[in-house]
Protein backbone atom coordinates (compact mmCIF):
# COMPACT_ATOMS: atom_id res chain seq x y z
CA UNK A 1 0.00 0.00 0.00
CA UNK A 2 1.32 3.69 -0.82
CA UNK A 3 1.82 5.94 1.47
CA UNK A 4 -0.07 9.16 1.43
CA UNK A 5 1.59 12.73 0.34
CA UNK A 6 2.17 15.06 3.20
CA UNK A 7 -0.17 17.30 3.43
CA UNK A 8 0.11 20.75 1.83
CA UNK A 9 0.84 23.23 4.60
CA UNK A 10 -1.43 25.55 3.10
CA UNK A 11 -4.19 23.34 3.54
CA UNK A 12 -2.93 22.19 7.55
CA UNK A 13 -3.04 26.70 8.17
CA UNK A 14 -6.36 26.93 6.78
CA UNK A 15 -8.07 23.94 8.64
CA UNK A 16 -6.16 25.26 11.68
CA UNK A 17 -7.95 29.31 11.15
CA UNK A 18 -11.09 27.48 10.37
CA UNK A 19 -11.38 25.15 13.83
CA UNK A 20 -10.12 28.75 15.21
CA UNK A 21 -13.46 30.32 13.63
CA UNK A 22 -15.40 27.47 15.18
CA UNK A 23 -14.23 27.66 18.30
CA UNK A 24 -14.57 31.12 18.42
CA UNK A 25 -18.64 30.84 17.91
CA UNK A 26 -19.29 28.23 19.64
CA UNK A 27 -17.85 30.33 22.62
CA UNK A 28 -20.49 33.00 21.87
CA UNK A 29 -23.30 30.73 21.23
CA UNK A 30 -22.40 29.02 24.23
CA UNK A 31 -24.10 31.38 26.84
CA UNK A 32 -27.19 31.81 24.88
CA UNK A 33 -27.49 27.87 24.20
CA UNK A 34 -30.92 26.66 26.24
CA UNK A 35 -30.26 23.90 28.52
CA UNK A 36 -31.34 21.07 26.52
CA UNK A 37 -28.49 21.46 23.94
CA UNK A 38 -25.82 22.73 26.21
CA UNK A 39 -24.49 18.61 25.94
CA UNK A 40 -24.34 19.63 22.80
CA UNK A 41 -22.55 22.73 22.78
CA UNK A 42 -19.85 21.09 24.63
CA UNK A 43 -19.44 18.26 22.43
CA UNK A 44 -19.21 20.27 20.00
CA UNK A 45 -16.38 22.33 21.25
CA UNK A 46 -14.31 19.24 22.58
CA UNK A 47 -13.71 17.76 19.34
CA UNK A 48 -13.14 21.50 18.08
CA UNK A 49 -10.30 21.22 20.51
CA UNK A 50 -9.13 17.96 20.33
CA UNK A 51 -8.81 18.63 16.59
CA UNK A 52 -6.59 22.01 17.46
CA UNK A 53 -4.31 19.94 19.56
CA UNK A 54 -3.55 17.24 17.10
CA UNK A 55 -3.41 19.82 14.63
CA UNK A 56 -0.91 21.70 16.60
CA UNK A 57 0.51 18.80 17.48
CA UNK A 58 1.54 17.98 13.65
CA UNK A 59 -0.98 15.45 13.27
CA UNK A 60 -2.02 16.42 10.06
CA UNK A 61 -4.74 14.10 8.83
CA UNK A 62 -6.79 16.01 6.90
CA UNK A 63 -8.63 13.18 5.59
CA UNK A 64 -9.98 12.64 9.02
CA UNK A 65 -10.37 16.37 9.87
CA UNK A 66 -12.75 16.67 6.18
CA UNK A 67 -15.51 14.06 7.77
CA UNK A 68 -14.94 15.60 11.87
CA UNK A 69 -15.38 19.35 10.33
CA UNK A 70 -18.14 18.30 8.67
CA UNK A 71 -20.21 16.91 11.90
CA UNK A 72 -18.97 19.64 14.00
CA UNK A 73 -20.78 21.92 11.49
CA UNK A 74 -23.49 19.84 11.27
CA UNK A 75 -23.84 20.14 15.20
CA UNK A 76 -23.29 23.75 14.98
CA UNK A 77 -26.41 24.05 12.19
CA UNK A 78 -28.48 22.45 14.86
CA UNK A 79 -27.42 24.64 17.04
CA UNK A 80 -28.07 27.81 15.28
CA UNK A 81 -31.11 26.55 14.86
CA UNK A 82 -32.34 25.45 18.13
CA UNK A 83 -31.50 29.46 19.33
CA UNK A 84 -33.57 30.97 16.78
CA UNK A 85 -36.22 28.98 18.50
CA UNK A 86 -36.11 29.90 21.45
CA UNK A 87 -37.37 33.24 22.93
CA UNK A 88 -34.08 35.60 24.36
CA UNK A 89 -34.70 35.54 27.72
CA UNK A 90 -34.72 31.61 27.39
CA UNK A 91 -37.97 30.43 28.64
CA UNK A 92 -41.07 29.85 26.89
CA UNK A 93 -44.17 32.60 26.41
CA UNK A 94 -47.09 31.85 29.14
CA UNK A 95 -50.44 31.95 27.26
CA UNK A 96 -51.54 32.18 23.72
CA UNK A 97 -49.55 34.53 21.34
CA UNK A 98 -51.23 36.48 19.36
CA UNK A 99 -51.50 35.52 15.83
Amino acid sequence: MTEAPPPDPDSARACLARLYEMDAALEQMEVELPDDVRPVGAEARRRVHSWLTRLGGGDADLGGLTEAMGDISRMMDALAARLLLVPWDGHPLAGKQKS
